[in-house]
């Protein structure tokens, strides 16, 4: 199963929101962003299930540096789709002249997003992209997903 997470409000919250930090302090200049609590277990998880970990964020960040981050912390990720690569594949070859959807998961070959987004998961519904949407403050996210990803 391919799984993509959304980046600000999923994986990346406000400080108020527990997190954890498990970048080597050597790295921290780079990564500084905190990743909310649970990710790595998560994720480690998910890989041991043979999930196929994605990054889909509408954020700017380079695919390198999402790369880089995540594999200071022991994680690969097996694709990475960035607001500059939606926009490059999904303007062109999906939409056309119609409005296009802020992610389109499908055109990755990604069978579950998960998003903080309620307009996320609306798209989800009318473009036929499965999504699971998650608060920024739910201490049970990390269920949710395992549960989802069956």
């Amino acid at each position: 199963m391919r799984i993509s997470f959304d980046m600000d409000d999923t994986l990346v919250c406000e400080p108020a929101i527990p997190c954890e930090q498990f970048v080597p302090w050597w790295w921290r200049w780079a990564y500084h962003e905190r990743m909310r609590r649970g990710t790595r277990e998560l994720m480690r998880k998910l890989v041991a299930r043979r999930c196929d970990l994605w990054i889909y964020t509408t954020s700017y960040r380079p695919a390198r540096y999402l790369r880089g981050w995540f594999s200071t912390i022991g994680v690969h990720l097996g694709g990475i789709v960035n607001q500059a690569r939606h926009e490059r594949l999904i303007r062109r070859s999906h939409f056309g002249h119609e409005y296009p959807p802020s992610k389109y998961p499908r055109a990755f070959g990604i069978d579950l997003h998960v998003d903080d987004s309620n307009g996320v998961a609306e798209e989800g519904r009318q473009f036929g992209f499965r999504v699971l949407v998650i608060a920024p403050d739910d201490p049970d996210w990390t269920a949710k997903v395992l549960a989802a990803a069956r």
